[in-house]
């Protein structure tokens, strides 16, 4: 027997055998035989029947991860690539992630060799738009995918062209009508009929009982709905399609008059939307339920199932559909006459509406932005008209000066005339071009500050009282800090645009600058111990009094030594040198780093210029201190050494003689430190300590302390909330701590979010912890390489922190279905809770500690903890995790389902059993067992005997 049909052979056994467990260990033994004998066919068929497998125990993640672990494994076959492809685009449609599906689906296209197979991909894609109920582009697909069936072998037209049918039945009943529809409908049905295919039948026995209702033949539509009905709850009782024709079968009842037997279902579709757990076809059951009741005058009860049906709402922060509930709630009061209940009800839909329109509100500044920009472009354009009228205006000029070297001496004097006019001309238009720029940046910041003076009173207002919040008062101090920022860029683009237009004085005072120097370095000191930065302040001492203009000098110092912080890395190196000579001031600020390109040295004091994407400043910083520093007759350079430092080296005269006339004299101050600016970063971390408690715990990893120490207040709450300043330090919080969650940046220092993702999810100890990943990249790309890495989610700042909460919401609910599924089970295996390969390895682990030591009754946490190579507290939070139940509380569950296997099988006396199971005293035994299973053990082995 060749190897490959030895392990065909070993495929189909594996196939039939009915211990799941023994039968994935099978499969994985084929999957490395199959590698040995590099037989592709054998790799992707265990790959796929995984993937099926790990979809029936776990989740859709698990399936999706074992499909690219199948990839790899056949990185260089096409054919194989294209199925696992295509299994990964259709697994993204069903959980909805569309943007991942498309990818998965064109990527399957590029790797189809055979024209049946690029049909079946366009097929895939059209069924991605009909779930979105994108009808347009979904005809597309299915015409393009139809197109090629006709092309293809004769043996694969029937089954595609009955399923393409069908789907383009339905897109065409949304755009064309009933009648056009129905035709696509009966070819499907004839198609399934003739491949013998029932389920295909049935489904399109829906679609075509629709149209039949549409068109009043209420008869022929019942009769497709029962037979619809009756097989689905026999053979796919659990298919989407059941639901779907007991609903429509409920909606036809009501035309016809049968309100009893409607009401059975509409109330069986709720029953079956609690039971799929999706809030989303809860809520639309209620209001189903709701309007059925309207319809029939019960108003009571249509006002309960509302009311219910807001609740859910509420819980999701689904605000348009709240509303349009409430609205429906307000017309049954109405009709009830409960006229107070219809105005309190009309109160609450005005405070929806607030919430929807400050939604809309938010789109609307967005639009606004975008109006500014375009007007910003205008005036742009204006100042490039005006330079392009002096160039038109200096190519004349010299065409005079040519036709006046021609002309006669004589007409020289006229010829003088015109060209001093000329001149005069082209400086008017000069002077009008420095004007216009001048007043465009002061008018624009004059715009900004009226605004931010706005802004900052009332949050000096809000400070000062004492009353508010901790919490209230962080974020107002954010705010307040923020404003100053933007009033300090507003006062810097208008030194910018005083020295442009040659308004801006010197303002000389003698006194002190090495004092004031030191005063303002001192400042930046706490800022420096916040990152670990070695900061040393050089400044000579000296009570020499020299000329110099204060706020120049304190915007030129203050420049430098931001920047030089802010660019440091931690535990870097920043230092501040100062001194007098031969009536010059000179001063240097050095900081280790990455350092500069000679490109970005050539116009680092260019206005506007950023040396990469990432960095936070504007570019106005440095241009303004050059602009100072050749204002105050002075000179600045700049040394870089590639990932080792950056020096700004800068030397200012101080001699009164030095100075222009115009020069205004001050009289000078020495309450230096006084006026001094003090630079220090808020942070709410230094105090707070982790907190252990039953709240579930969220580790929020971002390099901008604003950002986290925001985030940390919107979710401390609801849940526990580490945070990390860093991936290293992330990754070492999360494997402490053993989080619920992780919310992560992409872009940090140290390790970035990709990086902590994928440690994460190859330790054994975090793979099952679910991560969101944030950036402000939003290319497809950039998501897909998220997602590629294992993280569970992707959002793309600048984010709503609603749909951030709701997104970290349904992570944690997904986790605890499955828990509540291992609770609820009476003899699930702990390895079907498992949500990567890890999790499996380390469930595997568990349970053969637990079959060496779990009727042990000294078995107990700590020696679990030490078997399986954990901290009692990670295999606490991992259990907990991945069952709902402590581990102390998992060992016991697994002596009380060890207990009914004794208790079906076995002839032990029933005093025995707790014993033989682990349980020291047997009246705690019989109370445990009563609480997890709702009878004593002598009941249950009667119903099991």
């Amino acid at each position: 027997m060749s190897d490959s049909l030895h392990i065909t052979t070993l495929i189909e056994a594996a196939d039939k055998e009915s211990d799941t467990i023994l039968q994935l260990e099978k499969f994985e033994k084929i999957l490395a035989l199959s590698k040995e004998n590099k037989f592709n066919y054998g790799i992707f068929l265990i790959h796929s029947k995984i993937g099926n497998w790990k979809k029936r125990k776990y989740n859709t993640d698990s399936t999706i991860s074992q499909y690219k672990k199948g990839i790899k494994d056949l990185s260089t076959s096409s054919i194989y690539n294209y199925y696992l492809h295509e299994l990964i685009g259709l697994e993204y449609t069903k959980s909805g992630i569309y943007d991942s599906a498309l990818v998965y689906f064109n990527k399957s296209i590029n790797f189809s060799n055979r024209i049946d197979l690029t049909g079946r991909s366009h097929m895939s894609i059209g069924n991605m738009w009909l779930q979105k109920y994108d009808y347009s582009n979904a005809f597309k697909s299915y015409t393009t995918a139809d197109s090629i069936f006709e092309k293809s072998p004769k043996f694969v037209i029937s089954k595609k062209r009955a399923q393409v049918n069908n789907y383009l039945g339905f897109c065409v009943r949304k755009t064309h009508g009933d009648e056009t529809a129905l035709e696509y409908f009966n070819t499907a049905k004839t198609l399934y009929k003739e491949l013998n295919n029932t389920f295909g039948v049935q489904e399109v026995n829906i679609a075509i009982s629709q149209v039949e209702t549409a068109l009043g033949n209420y008869d022929n539509a019942l009769i497709l709905l029962n037979e619809s009905v009756d097989y689905h709850q026999k053979h796919a009782p659990e298919v989407n399609s059941y639901s779907y024709g007991v609903i429509v079968r409920g909606f036809l009842l009501v035309k016809m008059n049968r309100i009893k037997d409607a009401e059975k279902d509409y109330k069986l579709y709720y029953d079956l939307a609690v039971n799929s757990k999706n809030r989303f076809y809860q809520i639309r059951g209620l209001v189903y339920l709701g309007d059925f009741y309207v319809n029939i005058n019960q108003f009571q009860k249509a006002i309960d199932y509302f009311k219910s049906a807001i609740k859910e709402c509420k819980a999701i922060n689904d605000f348009s559909k709240e509303l349009q509930i409430t609205e429906k709630l307000i017309e049954v009061y109405r009709k009830n006459n409960d006229l107070s209940l219809a105005l309190e009800a009309y109160d609450n839909y005005i405070d929806i509406q607030k919430k929807v329109d400050e939604k809309s509100i938010k789109e609307k500044t967005f639009e606004l932005e975008a109006k500014y920009q375009t007007e910003k472009k205008e005036q742009e354009i204006a100042l490039l008209k005006s330079q392009n009228e002096i160039v038109e205006q200096q190519k004349k000029n010299q065409q005079n000066v040519m036709l006046g070297g021609i002309g006669i001496t004589t007409i020289a004097g006229l010829f003088m005339f015109f060209l001093y006019r000329n001149r005069q001309k082209t400086n008017t238009k000069l002077k009008e071009l420095d004007a216009l720029k001048s007043n465009f940046f002061t008018n624009i910041s004059h715009e900004f500050r009226t605004p931010l003076t706005l802004i900052s009173s009332p949050i000096e207002d809000m400070l000062s009282d004492e009353t508010i919040s901790d919490k209230k008062r962080y974020q107002f101090t954010v705010a307040k800090q923020n404003s100053e920022r933007l009033l300090e860029l507003v006062n810097q683009i208008l030194d910018l645009s005083k020295i442009d237009a040659g308004h801006l004085k010197l303002h000389l005072q003698k006194g002190n600058v090495l004092q004031l120097i030191s005063a303002l370095s001192h400042s930046f000191s706490y800022y420096a111990e916040q990152k670990n930065i070695a900061y040393q302040i050089d400044v000579s001492q000296s009570k020499a009094a020299v000329w110099y203009d204060k706020d120049v000098v304190e915007k030129i110092t203050i420049n430098l030594l931001s920047n030089a912080l802010k660019y440091t890395p931690h535990n870097g190196m920043v230092s501040c040198r100062a001194h007098l000579e031969n009536k010059r001031l000179f001063l240097t600020v050095t900081n280790s780093g990455k350092g500069l390109t000679s490109y970005e040295l050539k116009n680092i004091f260019e206005r506007f210029y950023q040396t990469n994407e990432q960095n936070q400043g504007s570019g106005i910083g440095l241009s303004l201190v050059k602009e100072l520093v050749d204002l105050h007759n002075g000179t600045i350079e700049v040394h870089s050494v590639a990932n080792e430092e950056t020096s700004f080296s800068l030397t200012l005269s101080i001699d009164k003689n030095s100075f222009k006339k115009d020069t205004t004299l001050v009289t000078s101050h020495n309450e230096i430190e006084n006026s001094i600016p003090s630079f220090v970063s808020v942070s709410m971390e230094d105090d707070d300590e982790f907190q252990d408690s039953d709240l579930p715990i969220l580790l929020i990893v971002e390099d901008n302390d604003d950002l986290r120490n925001l985030l940390k207040q919107s979710f401390e709450s609801n849940y526990n909330v580490l945070t990390a300043s860093n991936g290293q330090i992330g990754v070492e919080l999360a494997l402490e701590h053993i989080p619920d969650l992780v919310i992560s940046d992409i872009m940090m220092p140290e390790k970035d979010g990709i990086t902590l993702t994928e440690e994460l999810k190859t330790d054994e100890r975090s793979a099952h912890i679910p991560i969101v990943l944030l950036t402000a990249k939003a290319e497809v790309e950039s998501q897909f390489k998220g997602i590629d890495t294992g993280a569970d989610d992707y959002i793309t700042k600048p984010f709503d922190k609603k749909l951030l909460a709701l997104k970290v919401e349904k992570l944690i609910e997904s986790r605890r279905q499955l828990q509540a599924r291992y609770s609820q089970e009476l003899v699930l295996l702990p390895k079907d809770v498992a949500f990567t390969n890890l999790d499996e390895q380390f469930l595997e682990k568990v349970q053969l500690t637990l079959n060496d030591s779990l009727i042990d009754p000294s078995f107990n946490v700590t020696e679990f903890s030490e078997a399986v190579g954990m901290s009692r507290m990670q295999l606490h939070r991992k259990i907990k995790a991945l069952t709902g139940l402590s581990a102390s509380e998992f060992i016991r569950s697994q002596r009380l389902k060890l207990a009914t296997e004794f208790l079906k099988s076995s002839d032990i006396n029933m005093s025995q059993v707790g014993y033989s199971v682990g349980f020291n005293d047997h009246s705690y035994f019989a109370k445990c067992f009563k609480e997890l299973y709702g009878c004593s053990p002598t009941e249950y082995a009667n119903k099991h005997s």
